[in-house]
């Protein structure tokens, strides 16, 4: 701000720069408002190191391969009243979970912590006796926000974070509160789980398995430098600054930035600030709309202009600004920020996070829920205020009405619903504090079900045709509405579960049996992401953002019968490496994608791709050579004979057998008889290709086959172990 001081960065940015070399393991986000489509197409691609495409279509399905394999918990919690639909519905694996701190009581409190966290993993050189070596090394990235995951929080508005890097291993003074604000949020959303039936919280506990392990250091450090403190609520925001850094905050200046007060006409928590700490000089932002009206309270802000050694403040002007430009529209002021600097002493102290100058943001019991960080700055240099005084007087005051963000608002509904895509079932809860009306719940199309009165917070099953209507409009949207009857309506986000087996994002992309073998067999990311890219272009996916996405040109390939068998077997070693792998590091969740799923490349979809004609070929109608890739999915049923369909129905009957025989993977298989049931049903249809090939080369094919398949489906040793 002022001559510079205050540092600048962009969010996502900062963020790819910490996460440069890593690998994220588990992700979890606290926010007030969500909007589940930005969230997806333009937050959580920061996370991945990987190539991804610049249509919107392709980009998404990429990035659903790559929470899938291996399997990264991520969870969204935000604020039953905060759902922005900007960006539309939520579409990939993220456990979105709506949380209702008031809802056993008629505190208008709300959920409104804005955290990042990020449990990430490198391989790093070895130190001491494993030098020379290279070992894991993990880390949690912890950060404080006043931004929303909205397009305005990311991308548009003023707004303020710090993150903390906590190492496996190492002390940290953020230990203890930030366990304690984990506990809480894991009480309170599991509240209304009836005995976990409801999400996992993997990301969750993920985490505060990491935090567990770490220990407690003590407050200060070398030069009696202030070591972060981490504020959750339990005590109100003027005595947790008191008792982490009370003697360094009196006596100095205060600078404040937040983008709303209370609607009266003084405010209390700045009177408590100012009684507390006895600052020299106060400076406060004035808030602006875009027109320059004040957004505070013409009451307030004259009180605040006759309290002694307070002022109000403006930004520098090219920091309220959109761009460069003198006419450029202005920026929003969204950051929450308490500086404490100069003074009595030559320290910088600056507390930050989500707290807005409220009552119901600073006090300790009945408020909302927030969070924050108190930094020491090492080095602070020329001690300034970052804002200029402000010496424009407002032309009009239009206060901001609170509610926007500093209070409960009437857009959400404590209805919860959730869908399990494994067993198609679904259920709902209500988690208000009231029990209650008859609920009519819709969507965009229409109505779809009631539900109601609820008396408690016990998950009801969704009847049969309620689960049906629901599976039939989650193909295409998360969002649902919710009215009592009195002409008003909420809007709530639809909690899915069993992700592996709701179809694939793009069921326009019909890859060829040819095309999944060959997936299969891709090793690295890179690789996976251009095969994907090439093929949604060819069929004319992703075409809306074609100006900014090239065009793939797809050569033609020879290939000899031999390569062509080899093929298959090649990529059904790879998938039974990958699901080995998998089993035996308890990913369960990429196992279930790769053998039982609905994605595009799944065994089930490649089984239902080679029985998708009705008429096979016979055994003497090969692909002729130099077909072109093109053809194969322009019409992938055709591109297999019923030499190629008996293989393919031969090497999946051998991969199940082979990992159903391992004593290990026991407990994984016995959990999903109803998935093995019906993988089984879909190797009946592909055997019937077994008697069409019989019957079309003559009368001693049967018994060959049948001497053929007891040697290809028992599993080869090699010679060394039978010389033994």
């Amino acid at each position: 701000m002022t001559a510079g001081r205050a540092p600048r960065a962009v969010l996502s940015d900062h963020l790819a720069e910490r996460l440069r070399g890593r690998t994220v393991r588990a992700a979890m986000f606290w926010t007030y408002q969500f909007d589940p489509g930005f969230f997806e197409q333009e937050i959580l691609p920061v996370l991945f190191d990987i190539p991804l495409s610049h249509a919107k279509e392709i980009r998404l399905l990429q990035l659903e391969d790559a929470l899938a394999k291996p399997p990264t918990p991520i969870a969204v919690y935000y604020d039953g009243h905060g759902l922005i639909r900007q960006y539309g519905p939520a579409k990939l694996d993220v456990e979105r979970v709506p949380v209702w701190p008031n809802r056993y009581s008629r505190h208008n409190a709300i959920f409104h912590a804005k955290n990042i966290f990020l449990l990430v993993e490198e391989e790093v050189e070895g130190r001491g006796r494993n030098r020379g070596t290279t070992e894991i090394r993990r880390a949690l990235i912890f950060g404080c926000l006043s931004a929303n995951l909205t397009r305005t929080g990311w991308w548009e508005n003023v707004e303020v974070g710090h993150f903390e890097e906590l190492p496996e291993g190492e002390p940290s003074r953020l230990r203890d509160p930030l366990l304690a604000d984990l506990n809480r949020l894991l009480r309170t959303v599991r509240s209304g789980d009836d005995g976990g039936n409801g999400p996992g919280h993997s990301a969750l506990l993920a985490i505060r398995d990491f935090v567990r392990r770490l220990e407690m250091r003590p407050t200060r450090g070398f030069g009696n430098l202030l070591y972060p403190q981490y504020w959750a609520g339990g005590q109100s925001l003027v005595d947790f600054l008191d008792d982490a850094a009370g003697g360094a905050l009196r006596d100095a200046n205060l600078e404040i930035l937040s983008p709303y007060f209370d609607s009266g006409e003084e405010s209390k928590p700045l009177i408590d600030l100012v009684e507390r700490f006895a600052p020299r000089r106060v400076r406060i932002l004035l808030p602006r709309d875009e027109k320059g009206n004040a957004q505070v309270s013409a009451g307030l802000y004259a009180w605040v202009g006759e309290r002694p050694r307070v002022e109000w403040g403006c930004l520098p002007a090219d920091l309220g600004r959109l761009g460069s430009s003198q006419d450029a529209a202005p920026r929003t002021v969204h950051a929450k920020v308490y500086r404490f600097f100069g003074g009595g002493s030559a320290r910088e102290l600056i507390f930050l996070g989500s707290p807005n100058l409220t009552s119901p943001a600073h006090q300790a019991r009945g408020g909302n829920w927030e969070t924050g960080f108190l930094i020491e700055t090492a080095d602070p240099g020329r001690l300034e205020f970052w804002l200029d005084p402000e010496e424009e007087d407002p032309g009009e005051f239009q206060p901001r009405d609170d509610e926007q963000d500093g209070s409960a608002t009437d857009a959400g509904s404590p209805l919860v619903i959730r869908f399990d895509w494994r067993t198609r079932s679904g259920s709902a809860s209500w988690l208000g504090w009231t029990p209650s009306p008859t609920l009519r719940v819709g969507w965009s199309g229409g109505p779809l079900f009631d539900l109601g009165p609820f008396g408690d917070d016990a998950p009801v099953a969704l009847d049969e045709q309620g689960a049906a209507a629901l599976e039939r409009i989650l193909v295409s949207t998360s969002f649902l509405t919710v009215g009592d009857g009195s002409g008003e309506s909420a809007v709530v986000l639809v909690q899915e579960e069993g992700m592996s087996h709701k179809p694939s994002l793009m069921t326009q992309l019909q890859l060829s049996p040819a095309d999944i073998l060959r997936y299969w067999s891709l090793l690295s990311p890179e690789q996976r992401a251009a095969f994907l890219e090439s093929r949604a272009l060819l069929l004319g996916l992703g075409t809306e953002d074609e100006e900014l996405t090239p065009r793939v040109a797809l050569g033609q390939e020879m290939e000899s019968v031999f390569g062509r068998y080899a093929r298959y077997f090649h990529a059904f070693t790879c998938l039974e490496r990958a699901v080995r792998a998998a089993l035996e590091s308890n990913n369960a969740v990429e196992a279930d994608y790769r053998l039982f799923g609905q994605k595009y490349d799944s065994l089930g979809s490649l089984l239902d791709r080679v029985v998708a004609d009705p008429s096979p070929p016979t055994a003497c109608e090969h692909q002729p050579p130099g077909a072109s890739e093109a053809a194969a999915s322009a019409a992938p049923a055709a591109s297999l004979d019923a030499v190629d369909r008996y293989l393919i129905y031969l090497c999946a009957t051998q991969l199940l057998r082979e990992l159903q025989h391992e004593p290990r993977f026991g407990d994984y298989f016995a959990a999903r008889r109803a998935d093995l049931r019906a993988i089984e049903e879909r190797l009946g249809r592909t055997a019937t290709f077994r008697s069409g090939l019989a019957a079309a080369s003559g009368p001693d094919m049967p018994a060959f086959l049948e001497w053929f398949e007891a040697k290809f489906v028992k599993r080869a040793e090699s010679l060394e172990r039978e010389s033994r």
